[in-house]
């Protein structure tokens, strides 16, 4: 990474790159949503995840001696981390993608946020973490009660249980994530995390994607014809360098700069950006479902407002 740009960022308050960092995501979110008419959402994963490891790779090129010396060398431990990081960073991507296929993403998102609160329930010792998982708790409840009596397009059930899977895996990329962020070669070990997830993802969904792109899907518009594939693979690299790469990498570095809590306090602007952006796309929530996502962040406040601990 050129020094001016590390500079820049590292002189950027932590708040202001969270901003940028989530409307990049749901922007991308945004844009690949509307893509799942031509392409299914576990296919449309695979590419965000694929250009997100080449991306990575072209960039930090782990092949190199300089950079294989900081590798961990018979620390099955550290090389377990690892592919913990990139098979979550793999299996949060797709099933995000079936749940944003099935429900808003304000919604998607401050459900997910169980993740990271349950984290902080199991390692945290303080009256915050069991308030916030209640707050949040009865704000999920009240998101999912309000979506199950008003199903709108798709399959909300199929959604819920898409996103709950994604908050289990937000939790794991947070721990990992964390011990890889202060090892001093964080983005080189992202590079190889990303690669191993990209590896195990495509032991399923390699060929299908790539046939999804060959031979559109029922109903598909834009996508069919001679150049459809080839817009069609353009809009998956923008929406894994906006969605993916630019998050992922900022995440690395703000990582050390915070706290656990501090890190996760400033998180809770993502519920309110996937709102904000998904009211450009038009989603619009009811008034039962903005209480239920100023309960997630009211949470996610709460409970990570006593954490003092350093990073």
């Amino acid at each position: 990474m050129k020094q001016w740009v590390v500079k820049v960022m590292n002189a950027t308050p932590a708040w202001i790159l969270v901003v940028i960092q989530s409307v990049s995501l749901y922007i991308a979110t945004g844009l690949v949503k509307d893509a799942f008419s031509e392409i299914e959402p576990i296919y449309a994963a695979w590419y965000r995840v694929g250009f997100l490891a080449l991306a990575l790779v072209l960039w930090r090129r782990p092949w190199r001696k300089s950079v294989r010396k900081n590798f961990p060398h018979h620390d099955w431990r550290s090389w377990g981390t690892i592919a913990v990081l990139g098979i979550a960073i793999m299996v949060m991507n797709t099933v995000f993608y079936v749940a944003v296929d099935n429900m808003d993403m304000g919604i998607a998102v401050s459900i997910e946020f169980l993740g990271p609160l349950t984290v902080a329930v199991v390692t945290g010792r303080d009256w915050h973490e069991r308030l916030g998982i209640v707050i949040a708790a009865v704000g999920v409840v009240l998101l999912a009660g309000v979506s199950f009596a008003n199903p709108g397009e798709g399959n909300f059930l199929l959604g819920f249980i898409a996103i709950l899977c994604s908050a289990t895996m937000w939790g794991i990329y947070i721990i990992a994530g964390r011990k890889v962020s202060f090892t001093g070669h964080s983005i080189d070990y992202l590079s190889v995390a990303v690669c191993i997830g990209f590896a195990v993802q495509s032991l399923f969904l390699a060929v299908p994607s790539v046939k999804a792109v060959m031979y559109p899907k029922l109903g598909a518009t834009w996508s069919v014809g001679a150049a459809g594939g080839v817009k069609l693979v353009l809009l998956m690299v923008c929406v894994s360098l906006l969605g993916s790469f630019f998050p992922y990498v900022m995440d690395q570095m703000i990582m050390p700069r915070l706290s656990s809590g501090s890190f996760s306090v400033i998180q809770s602007i993502n519920p309110a950006a996937a709102v904000a952006v998904g009211l450009a796309f038009g989603e619009i929530p009811n008034v039962a479902e903005l209480i239920g996502i100023v309960m997630v962040i009211a949470a996610v406040l709460v409970t990570f407002s006593g954490d003092r601990n350093p990073a």
